[in-house]
């Protein structure tokens, strides 16, 4: 377990151990409600396997854990709270959430540490509650883990966020890729926010001043999860000054039915490349067959996991298509769709498997060719 955070979770305990009243454990992890602190320990584990037919590029099949997190929570008189995990077993290690936030002030939020910078939905939403077992390609042009601090206002139906960052704790120190700073802002608008009906629109804004010298890199794996392999992808330029991504989204919820959209533009301010602009999008669609509500989230703007009704569980069927274009001005990193569809099976609010098939289509990948791989990949997701 990381020497950080170790301490953190023994000190979480000790402090609401003080003046403990209650102590559960349910759905929601470990909890330790005092009267005025409220301590939750919980984890996920993601347990993949994937099998590839592959095309020129050569993959392997592989099965292995591909997160195993514990986390620690802490709410101080309802106003402060505290939040601390770390991947321990997944194949990326380390601190993840490293944050304090103070909510004191009517319907807003001030937060300060290491979190999901407020660019994109798709990444804001936990991995627990994304509908395929990989993010989308377009994902991979928004920000994700940045360390800084933000602000958001949260009303009847509109969200609006705010923030600046620099490098998340995980880059690597010596060598980070995209090392600057960003400032970002994002607005949430659902006219309507019903239990069982939603419609909402977003758009965010991230501009990157990179330092000077800075390596720049865009690269993306094919949504196959735990392989490491890549078919598209920049090489890494030092002759980029900034970026900056403009993003919309938009979707709906009407009962056991979900879709949503968005597009993603990163216009790059690099003379030396021909000031590059590439572009990603992505359409997915949801429908839960044993008749559960998608559940709309105001704060994130993401249609988020579903809570079974029946001892048997609930399905879900999930069809995506994503793409990501990565060639303009002197940058040929290469073209990628992907057709995914899915099945969820929520056997509760804990436990859930998943299986994919993924179809990838590359058009002047970065080695050159085109080429189709297909994979089919399953998990067994626990979460509290």
């Amino acid at each position: 377990m990381d020497i950080f955070f170790r301490p953190v979770v023994i000190s979480l305990f000790c402090l609401a151990g003080q003046t403990a009243s209650a102590q559960t454990f349910d759905h929601n992890g470990i909890t330790i409600d005092a009267k005025n602190v409220k301590v939750t320990v919980g984890g996920r584990l993601h347990l993949d396997t994937v099998s590839v037919s592959d095309d020129v590029t050569p993959f392997r099949d592989k099965t292995d854990i591909r997160r195993l997190r514990i986390y620690a929570t802490l709410n101080f008189k309802n106003d402060w709270r505290v939040k601390v995990d770390s991947d321990v077993g997944g194949l990326s290690t380390g601190l993840k959430n490293v944050w304090v936030s103070y909510g004191g002030i009517k319907n807003t939020t001030f937060k300060f540490g290491n979190f999901v910078a407020p660019v994109l939905g798709e990444k804001l939403k936990s991995s627990n509650d994304i509908k395929l077992m990989e993010r989308s390609l377009a994902s991979t042009l928004a920000s994700g883990f940045l360390l800084g601090g933000g602000i958001t206002y949260r009303a009847e139906n509109i969200t609006l966020s705010a923030g600046y960052f620099g490098n998340p704790v995980s880059s690597n120190k010596n060598r980070p890729t995209n090392d600057g700073e960003s400032a970002v802002g994002r607005v949430i608008w659902a006219p309507i926010h019903e239990k069982q009906k939603s419609i909402f629109v977003a758009g965010s804004i991230e501009n990157r001043q990179l330092k000077p010298g800075a390596r720049y890199r865009v690269r993306t794996k094919p949504e196959f999860g735990l392989l490491h392999t890549r078919l598209i992808g920049t090489r890494k330029s030092g002759q980029v000054k900034s970026y900056t991504n403009y993003i919309g989204e938009t979707g709906f919820g009407f009962g056991p039915v979900m879709a949503k959209v968005q597009y993603i533009s990163r216009s790059s301010n690099a003379p030396a490349l021909g000031n590059p602009t590439f572009k990603g999008a992505s359409i997915e669609t949801a429908l839960v067959l044993t008749g559960e509500r998608q559940r709309f989230s105001l704060g994130t703007g993401t249609f988020g996991r579903i809570r079974p009704k029946r001892k048997s569980g609930a399905v879900e069927i999930v069809g995506r298509l994503s793409t990501l274009d990565l060639e303009d001005g002197l940058v040929k990193g290469g073209k990628e769709t992907n057709y995914t569809i899915g099945v969820n099976w929520y056997l509760n609010r804990n436990v859930r498997l998943m299986a994919n098939y993924v179809h990838a289509q590359t058009r002047s990948g970065s080695n050159g060719l085109r080429e189709s791989p297909e994979a089919v990949m399953s998990r067994l997701q626990i979460a509290f």
